[in-house]
Parts: C-alpha cells; structure tokens; sequence
C-alpha cells in the first residue's frame, strides 16, 4: 500500500515534482563539473528513468498517443467526419435499441418502493390467467401476511355525458393511488378511507391528457359533477402529467372498484366468485422475498378452494412476477419486439464497424512511408500498434458521442410520437452510459484491430482481412434486406390479400350482459329481440353470436400438443348463423343444427394435424376444453384473434344456452357499416336504458392489428437501406485499396498490352467468393431467425423466395457497382506515371 500511496503523491504533484528533479540534477551536474568531471550522463533518459521509477509514465505515453492520434485524424478531416458518422449510425441504433430496452424492460417504474411490487396470477398445469374474481381476491387480501397491501384494477368502457365516443376506465382498489405514492396535478386522488365507505359518495379522477383533451386543461373541472353512464360522479381530481400506471396504463378516467354496481346496474362482479374481472397486484412485505409470497397463497389457495371448490382449477397456484417495471415480465410480444430490435441493431453495428475497418485498411496505403520512417528511427511493432488502436478509440469515442446524441433523438421522438405516457425520461441513465462505454470499447477493437496488425506487419498483400470485411457486410445487409423484403410483402399481403373472413362490413357489438347481471334466460331474451330489430335495419343480410368478438382483445387461448407440437387454439362458442356473417365457408359437413350440443366445427388448418390425410367429419375431437365432441364440419382457415401466428387454429362449438350473457353480436352490412352505429346504440338503450353498448367496427379493428406489421415494414426498410449504404461505401474503399495496391502490377500489365476487361475482372475477382459467402451466410442466418420472423408475419412464409431473391438480387447489383466504380479507375492509370511513382 505505500509503493500505491507513493505513486498517487507523485501523480498528485507531479509538475512540482519534476520542477525539484530537474534543479536538483542541474545542481548535482555543476557539482560534478566543480571536480573535474565532465560526463554527468544524458540528462533526458536520467529524467525517464527516475519517472519510469515513480510509476505512471503510462500515463505520459497515453496522454502523447492521444495528441498524435488527434492530429492525423485532423489532417484528414474528410476521412474523420466521414467514419464519425458511419460509427454515429451504427452506434446511435444500437443505442436507441438497448435504451429502448431499459426504458421497457429494466428501468424500474417512477412510483413508491417499485420494486417490492408483484403481478399476482392464476396457474394450473393445464390454464393460467392474469385475472381473477374480486373475492378471490379479498381473500388473499384479508389473509395473507407476505403480503403488505394488495392492489385491484379492473378496465371498463364508459359513457362521458352525452359523447357519441367510449370512455376507457380504470376501476381500481382505493388504495391504488396512496399505494403507489401518486400526486395529483389538481385536487386529490381516491383515498381508502373516503373513498372506501359503504356511503361514499361516487367519484372519479381523470388522468392528465384527458383532462387536457376533453376539458381544456381547466382546472374548475375539479368539484364539477358529470354523467359517467348516465351516473352522476364528482371530479375529485386529475393525476400528474408524469404518473404512469401499473402494467403501462394509461386510461381516460380512474374509478373506485368498490363502486362498480352504481355505475353497472345489475353487475355482480364483487360477489360473483366465478366472474374473472380482477388483475391483481401486491406489495410485499418488508423482508419478505416473492417465492415466499407465493407458498403462503399456495396455501389460502387451498383454503380458498374450500369455500368455492366449483371455481379453484385442479393443482391451482399463484404466480408472481415482477410488476415495477413498464412491461410486466411475462409479456412474450415484447420480448419478441426487443429480440427482433437487438438483432438487426447488432447487424447494422457489424455492417458499419466493417465499412470503417475497410476504409482504415485503405488509408493504411497511405500511411506506408509514415510507418516506415517510424519504423526506421526506432519505432517497435508494440509502439505502432499502440499508436495505431488509440487512433481507433478517438474515432470510436467521436462515434461514440455522436451516436449516443443520435440515439436519445431516436428515443425521445419515438416516446412522443407513441400515444403511450411520457411514463419514463428518455436522458441516459447510468446502464446507458455502462452500455455505450462497453460498445466504445468493442467496437474500436472490431474495426481497429485487423487494420492494425496488417499495418504493424506491414504484410497488406498477403493478408485475407479485406475478404472478412466484405463477407460481413454482406452478410449482414443480406439479413437486413431479406428481413425487409419480407416485411414488405406482408404489408402488402394485410392490403392486398383475403385474411380468411369479411371484415370490411361487419360491426362486432359487445352488449356486455354478464356484467350488469343478466341470467342466460334474460339474456337469451334480450338478444333475440335485439337481433330481430337488427335485422330489421336497412342494408343488414346477417346477424350471429359469437363468444368472443374477432380481432378483439378478450380472447381465451388453449395450448394443446398435437403430432408432438404445441399448438394455440382459439375456441369459439357460436350460432349457425355466424359463418354466414363473417364470410367463413364451410369446406366439409355442415353447419350446426338449432339447439345443436356436443358438436364442433373445426378448421382446416386443425384438420390437418388432428387427422392428416383423414375426413375429419363424423370423428371425436380431443383438442377443446370438453372432450368427446363429434366434429359436423370444417371450416375455411380464419386467424380471427391472431392475424400474425401461423400456427393457430380455431376450434367452434355450438353456442349453448349458458353462453348468452357473454355473447358479441356480429352484423354484417350490404354497404358501408359506419351509419349503422347510432342505429345500434339506440336500439340497445331502447331496450335496456342501464346498457352502455359497445360498438367496434372490424375494419378499424383490423387496421389497428396490422399496423404494426407496416410501420415494423417501413422501419425495417429505412434500416436495410442504411445497411446497404454503408456496405456499399465500404466496398467502395475496400475495392480502391485493393487498387492502390496492384497499381504496379496494372500499369505493366496495360503496358504490356492486356485488355481492359482482363484488367478488370482480375480486381473484381478477388471479391467473388468473400461475396459469395456472405450471402450463403447472410441467407442462413435469417432462416435461423425464422422462429422470431413467423410471429410478425401475416400471409407470408420466412422462407418466402421472393423476399429472399429480391434481396439477394439488389444486393448482389449494388456490390457489383460498389466494386465497378473504383475498379473502373485502373483502366485509366498512365503506365508511366505509375511506374515512376513506385
């Protein structure tokens, strides 16, 4: 410890350190010449010396490579600004990916103590669900003591005065807010003990854009009472502009849970232990770890079941993961999202860290006769390699900043354009800067080292660097193209193609009966004078029931293995009635018969892996929730609830008496379905004024399911086409160097009287096969993401060989002019002039 403590004194005084060395040797070199000596020795290398022996004479070197680094990348500034910007686009995406991933994925959620917060979910061996029944709930509420508070929250759609558009509502557990640490911009949030009481007196706080957008940003609105269904409730407050939710929700209006019958008449959600309406959410105790949270609900689990056993699946526990962040943990799409975002972020760094290694072996050329003078006055090869990797981290921290500046633009455009929350900053946090430091680090290794130790061994004629560089640009602008191009096509295939069923004049109503009430015999009452009066309207050929409204967001999914694979299967309970509505025919069979039980419709895709080569008709289906059903009938493919999974299928069975208070009626139109709209509000409130009908239009349902796929088709093509900038400008140096080094031999070969053709393909053709097996690679690794591709993509394969020879064709055509356009130039060297010059 004191040799360390001697060297930081000595960094800590070192100017007046070595003002002392040099007057004390100045002192002792008189002295010697007082005696009559005259050979004191070389003051300089005796100044070094006593440095070396102080310890951090690194940091002189450092600090001299660092300035003559600085200088050669100022003489050539085209050369500087030029690899600054290839590394800020390389570096910039990658950044904006990896920030984006934090913001999602990593960064806990602004609210008090996030992360003892936890989801809190159902599982069997056989389901799981994120909801349950609020006196499930309760009970866990009341009994559990790993648990310090427990949180409810419930979506609903709601009607604002006399407003012809829906209103998104929050019900949630009074003590959301205090739980949270939440602050409201003006008035207050609910509070458990006001808000709580059997008496209270209804209330309601708005969130922040709301308030701005429906009234104004005035803040009298606190106070004012308004009709929420036709139900008077007081604003008591709106929420900060900076609160974000649990689970990244954002909606208009913020309800208590506990008053759920006042504003849904008849509704039985608090008490029916059967109704699953309730995502819950819990804070653990202090001390207290999730897996032990989890072994005490096991247990109330099991008593739980004791007073409902109808209700507690076989083998039932509770699952938490964490729910402090913007995305809970268990979220497979965005997982699938950022999977896809890291790869092809990876991809362009890979393209741009070998365009500037290209272009550093190309200015290497240049920097010959400057190494050979270095070289010549006593340079080693561990000093110029020094040299030449500082030079590589300059450029890399240049890149570095201007791709970190590139990537909070990025993100911060990203988050305001979104119409999710300003939920997070999108300032660097200290992961980020950890992130960017590490990618600084790699990269200048990545594009730094080969150009340095080909230049350090002075051996560019016999090196392979060059063809490693070309194979990875093209391999990975071959992975980004193939990608786009299948992107592309499945844009256009969600334009252009039928996706199985009618969407453009269907309209899905949701009258939501189950939750104001209704008993099947009700319900079963209500909805046939509601489809009789529906028929009655101008321009309506159809009406069905179906249990589940196609595109929607409630969907019930069954994973079943079928042929030794795990296939999602979406269940339907419908009426005959339904596949006349949505324009589903049926291939084989029939349809079902009025009153019909224990009989399914299955698709033709389920078809095929239940019974290959087989009649499915007549046999007993074993994939549905109920075995033993007789299948009457197939029907066309329908990817009815998801548009992007190739693997699902659709399983239907006969709508029965029961299902009536969870039905969606479908109706289809002979023209324009948009005027029907008021139409059906109107009969709804006609028939039960407490109704509050839910009324979607499939078209708008559709294009906000496939938008995604256009927006990723159009990102992903503007990120090929900078990949495919960059390799082409890389293959541009690359091919320049190479002619720099064959000037001699072309000048004496055109000298000699070779054609200019010959000339010529002998310098493009050292390019074939790193060509060649990019591409083989590129084209391999995208097959390998095939399993993260088929999610995204509607109607198209991952193999689809349209994308994949589109891709490889412009590609292979730009490579061609990246090499023809220096290599062009050979044919116009004067024999003579090069001759001299070598």
């Amino acid at each position: 410890m004191g040799e360390f403590f001697r060297r930081v004194r000595y960094l800590l005084n070192r100017r007046r350190l070595d003002r002392e060395l040099e007057r004390d040797m100045e002192f002792h070199r008189e002295m010697v010449a007082r005696d009559g000596r005259k050979n004191f020795g070389n003051v300089l290398r005796l100044r070094e010396e006593s440095r070396e022996a102080w310890g951090w004479t690194w940091i002189d070197r450092l600090l001299q490579d660092l300035r003559y680094g600085a200088r050669m990348l100022g003489r050539s500034p085209g050369f500087t600004l030029t690899a600054v910007l290839v590394l800020a686009v390389g570096v910039g995406i990658n950044v904006a990916a990896f920030s984006f991933f934090n913001v999602v994925m990593l960064r806990l959620l602004p609210i008090r103590n996030p992360e003892t917060i936890v989801r809190l979910q159902r599982r069997s061996p056989e389901a799981s669900t994120n909801v349950m029944s609020y006196p499930q709930m309760a009970f866990y509420r009341d009994h559990a003591k790993t648990l310090q508070a427990v949180m409810g929250t419930m979506g609903a759609r709601l009607a604002l005065d006399d407003d012809a558009q829906p209103v998104s509502g929050s019900l949630v557990t009074e003590n959301y807010f205090t739980e949270l640490g939440a602050q409201a911009a003006y008035g207050r949030l609910l509070d458990p003990v006001r808000d709580g009481a059997a008496d209270a007196v209804p209330v309601a706080v708005l969130s922040y854009k709301y308030w701005q957008r429906r009234f104004g940003s005035d803040p009298s609105v606190v106070g004012r009472t308004i009709q929420l269904n036709k139900k008077a409730v007081t604003v008591v407050g709106v929420t900060a502009d900076d609160f974000v939710a649990l689970a990244s929700e954002h909606p208009d209006v913020w309800l208590p849970i506990s008053q759920i019958p006042y504003f849904v008449e008849g509704s039985k959600a608090l008490t029916d232990a059967s109704a699953g309406t309730v995502e819950m959410w819990g804070r653990l105790a202090p001390g207290i770890t999730a897996p032990m949270a989890e072994q005490e609900l096991l247990a109330l689990t099991n008593e739980y079941r004791k007073l409902y056993p109808k209700v507690v699946w076989d083998k039932e526990y509770v699952k938490s993961d964490p729910g402090g962040h913007f995305t809970v943990a268990n979220n497979k799409d965005a997982y699938l999202v950022l999977a896809i975002m890291g790869t092809l972020a990876v991809l362009i760094l890979a393209v741009a860290c070998a365009n500037l290694g290209g272009l550093l072996m190309a200015r290497g050329v240049a920097r010959e006769r400057e190494i050979d003078i270095r070289v010549a006055v006593g340079a080693g090869k561990v000093r110029i390699f020094r040299q030449l990797i500082t030079e590589s981290l300059l450029l890399a921290m240049l890149g570095s900043i201007a791709g970190l500046a590139l990537g909070y633009i990025v993100l911060r455009v990203g988050i305001v354009m979104s119409d999710a929350p300003m939920l997070l900053s999108a300032v660097p946090d200290r992961r980020v800067l950890s992130f960017i430091l590490a990618l600084t680090l790699m990269t200048a290794i990545f594009f730094g080292l080969a150009p340095a130790l080909q230049m350090t061994r002075r051996r560019q004629r016999r090196t392979a660097a060059r063809q490693v560089l070309v194979a990875v640009q093209i391999a990975a602008s071959c992975v980004l193209l193939i990608v786009a191009g299948l992107l592309v096509r499945a844009a256009q295939h969600v334009l252009t193609t039928d996706p199985g069923f009618g969407y453009e004049q269907v309209v899905s109503i949701d009258p939501e009966l189950g939750s104001h009430g209704y008993t099947p015999a009700v319900a079963r009452a209500f909805l046939d004078q509601f489809i009789g009066r529906l028929r009655l309207l101008p321009g309506v050929t159809s009406v069905g029931l179906s249990s589940a409204s196609p595109l929607g967001g409630k969907r019930e999914v069954i994973t079943n293995e079928i042929g030794g694979h795990k296939v999602p299967i979406y269940p339907f309970q419908v009426t005959p009635e339904f596949f006349k509505t949505m324009g589903i025919p049926l291939m084989r069979g029939r349809n079902f018969l009025p009153g019909e039980k224990n009989a399914v419709i299955v698709s033709e895709s389920l078809a095929r892996m239940q019974w290959p080569g087989e009649d499915p008709v007549g046999k007993l289906d074993a994939s549905g929730s109920t075995k033993g059903d007789v299948v009457v009938g197939v029907a066309r493919g329908a990817r009815l609830l998801a548009l992007n999974d190739g693997d699902a299928v659709e399983l239907y069975h006969a709508a029965q008496p029961e299902d009536m208070p969870t039905m969606h009626v479908l109706v289809k139109t002979a023209g324009v379905a948009d005027g029907l709209v008021p139409m059906v509000r109107s009969i709804g409130e006609s028939l039960d004024p407490k109704l509050f009908v839910d009324i979607q239009l499939l078209k708008g349902e559709f294009r906000r399911a496939t938008k995604g796929v256009e927006v990723a088709a159009t990102v992903i093509s503007m990120v090929g086409l900078v990949a495919l900038s960059l390799a082409a400008l890389g293959l541009v140096g690359l091919v320049a160097y190479a002619v720099s080094e064959r000037t001699k031999e072309i000048a004496i070969r055109i000298a000699l009287g070779a054609q200019p053709w010959d000339v010529l393909s002998s310098i493009v053709r050292q390019f074939f096969w790193p060509v060649l097996l990019g591409l083989v690679a590129g084209m391999g690794a995208t097959a390998a993401l095939s399993k993260l591709l088929r999610q995204v993509l509607y109607g198209v394969s991952n193999l689809d060989p349209v994308s994949y020879l589109g891709a490889i064709g412009f590609l292979v055509c730009i490579a061609i002019a990246a090499a023809l356009l220096p290599a062009r130039r050979a044919l116009c060297v004067d024999p003579m002039r090069a001759l001299n010059t070598e």
